[in-house]
């Protein structure tokens, strides 16, 4: 059970949510949304109210009690708002947004109705998800998704897989329409899984680089302390030490200076580090910050009360820090690329070509080079910086969009690629040092010695066949704990 308190949310508590654990909205998150929701119907009485008193977007001038609709706008709202497109999004993904949302309104900064909330406890809980589709966002609020979301809850559309709701609101009053589709929660909650996915991956993928070291047995004065002292940032320090304490005392090193893609590994994992404890920082804050269109605050008890219409719903910042990543794991993909090459000749293992079974012409693991090469230029080909891109629109009335919603796609499917590349790599390490009869024993590191024996449970066969099983087996491996 993860508790909703609108004031703190662990990104691994998001991710519970996804895969499936329960929420429990605190009490006093709803005391939080009651006062917001007088709050926000007090200032509505004095002053116009973006989305509660008037049209949205380029209608912002237009008074609904002119319009003669806002008794019905709200229902009117969710409806032209919730059309997106392309391929359904996975249920893990539509948890993470429900849960998201949840805690950004348990924040208590809309103005929301606090049975609104409620509803989303029992849509969670119950694991009737909606079916959201994968374009619609631009970094600016994901209305479509949410929108999508409160039609669900109304019962206007069929739930994905169609489950069956736990309850069916009988209606949304206007007051509550903007107030629940105003947020980004799908990008931020498909961010904090690619986040939690690469913190796991590229932890994995630096034990199997260790074990690439191992193999080729690598100079681990490169890794010293002394280098860690000089090192330029205190996570590329924090890096050397890492990687010293795996590979030091493996025995006689081979050369007096490796290669980059061995020598330089405190800098590839120590910025790939940095820029994810980044990323960390500014979700943690996201996932409870509720950045409200407009933001309601004061209290209605004291006369406070007001509301603060605002930009912050742009994801500037989240897109940057994503492109930065997604930078810092493109740039790394030649040294991976090239530990999986120098592994399969013999200058650097004292093995046969391609660790293949003899030196009669078989192929090995040649054709892994080449998968390897294909997800690295996916990899690639997403470090391309979302956040240059912009665009106009709603009559001029929004001209410019953060594409925090692209950014956060291309760092899933970095995620995707790398974990084949971090496979084919394990892969060869495993197949070298099994070749070479080390055994994890003989090394001090528990993370070592723990990689080694989880490379040491694929196949041993190490004769010409089919490498896919052993690829799938070893993808599974990276993205496990160990």
């Amino acid at each position: 059970m993860v508790v909703i308190d609108g004031l703190s949310l662990d990104l691994s508590g998001v991710t519970a949510v996804a895969d499936g654990e329960h929420v429990l909205l605190a009490p006093e998150a709803l005391v939080r949304m009651d006062e917001s929701r007088k709050a926000a119907e007090a200032t509505a009485l004095r002053r116009p109210v973006y989305g509660r008193s008037t049209g949205v977007g380029a209608n912002r001038t237009v008074s609904l009690t002119e319009a003669n609709g806002g008794d019905t706008h709200g229902l009117k709202l969710l409806r032209s708002h919730a059309v997106d497109a392309g391929k359904p999004l996975d249920r893990r993904t539509v948890r993470a947004m429900l849960v998201v949302r949840l805690s950004q309104l348990a924040a208590g900064g809309s103005g929301i109705n606090p049975a609104i909330a409620e509803a989303l406890v029992e849509l969670i809980n119950a694991d009737v998800v909606p079916e959201v589709r994968e374009f619609g966002g631009i970094g600016t609020a994901d209305l479509q998704a949410l929108a999508g979301t409160a039609l669900t809850m109304l019962g206007e559309r069929p739930p994905m897989d169609g489950g069956e709701l736990p309850l069916r609101l009988k209606g949304w009053a206007t007051a509550d329409a903007l107030p629940f589709i105003s947020s980004s929660a799908l990008t931020i909650g498909q961010a904090v899984l690619a986040h939690q996915e690469l913190s796991r991956l590229l932890d994995n993928a630096a034990s199997v680089a260790a074990l690439s070291f191992v193999a080729m047995s690598g100079n681990s004065e490169a890794l010293s302390p002394a280098v860690a002292a000089v090192a330029d940032t205190s996570a590329v320090a924090s890096a050397a030490t890492m990687f010293h304490g795996m590979v030091h005392g493996i025995g006689d090193p081979a050369r007096i200076q490796d290669p980059y893609c061995l020598r330089t590994l405190p800098q590839i994992f120590g910025s790939q580090a940095e820029e994810l404890a980044c990323l960390h920082a500014l979700l943690s804050r996201l996932v409870t910050a509720g950045n409200e269109n407009p933001l309601v605050h004061g209290s209605q008890s004291d006369g406070s009360n007001d509301v603060s219409h605002h930009g912050l719903f742009q994801l500037t910042n989240l897109a940057r820090r994503l492109d930065t990543l997604q930078l810092a794991i493109g740039a790394a993909c030649a040294t991976h690329l090239r530990r999986i090459d120098l592994l399969c000749d013999p200058k650097y293992t004292g093995l046969h070509p391609f660790l293949a079974e003899d030196g009669s012409g078989q192929s090995g693991v040649m054709m892994l080079e080449y998968v390897a090469a294909a997800a690295v230029g996916r990899i690639r080909a997403n470090a391309q910086p979302a956040s240059l891109q912009t665009v106009v629109l709603s009559l001029g009335a929004e001209e410019d969009a953060s594409f925090a919603s692209v950014a956060t796609a291309q760092l899933e499917s970095t995620a995707d690629a790398l974990a084949t590349v971090a496979a084919v790599e394990l892969v060869c390490a495993s197949r070298a040092l099994r070749l070479q009869r080390r055994q994890p024993e003989e090394f001090a590191s528990d993370r070592l010695r723990a990689m080694m024996r989880a490379g040491f449970t694929l196949p041993s066969d190490v004769g010409d066949r089919d490498l896919r099983g052993d690829l799938e087996q070893a993808i599974e491996l990276v993205r496990a704990s160990h």
